[in-house]
């Protein structure tokens, strides 16, 4: 079902992701959507809300993600099921939503600031039950805590999609198999 508010909350993961949470306003989206702010404002009527209503539909995804990772049988297969779904971002020069989100935490409301850890650690604690089901299979050797490595990992593949922004595209991929060769025994 392709409505204004999901139409409008997709748009908004685009900027998010190009621009971060504070580079773009309601008259961006409006003049991207070819509607009025008023239509923008009717869904969301301050942009706290529309960042709590994305950092929900986030979660959700990341649910979803959860999902599908543990069906794969193997860590290292859940893991770079993980990376891939980074493929569009390496593609488009975006940052992760997430993490774009997390630039300007301290410029949010309360409740929205919530919503971003809450989302941010959701990825975190993917990351890290992938991590430690590597660690018992014995497929990862690695020191830190599963939790650890996950913030490790996080921020490595995060960096590397900024870094990407400059025109460097295998530099992701190839900050991904490095993240897979620290940890393959």
């Amino acid at each position: 079902m392709n409505t204004t508010y999901t139409t409008i909350l997709h748009h908004a993961d685009e900027l998010i992701q190009l621009n971060g949470f504070n580079g773009f306003s309601y008259a961006d989206l409006s003049k991207t959507l070819g509607i009025t702010k008023a239509s923008i404002h009717h869904h969301f009527p301050a942009k706290a809300d529309l960042g709590i209503a994305y950092c929900l539909q986030k979660c959700d995804a990341l649910a979803q993600l959860d999902s599908q990772l543990k069906a794969k049988k193997h860590a290292a297969e859940q893991l770079q099921g993980y990376f891939n779904i980074f493929e569009s971002c390496v593609q488009q020069q975006q940052m992760c939503g997430i993490y774009a989100m997390q630039t300007d935490l301290q410029l949010m409301s309360e409740p929205l600031q919530k919503q971003v850890n809450k989302l941010a650690d959701l990825e975190l604690q993917i990351l890290a039950r992938i991590l430690e089901l590597g660690a018992q299979s014995g497929e990862f050797k690695f020191k830190a805590t599963p939790y650890q490595q996950a913030v490790i990992i996080c921020c490595a593949i995060k960096g590397a999609l900024m870094l990407n922004r400059r025109q460097h595209q295998d530099l992701f991929k190839q900050t991904c198999d490095a993240c897979i060769n620290m940890l393959i025994v």
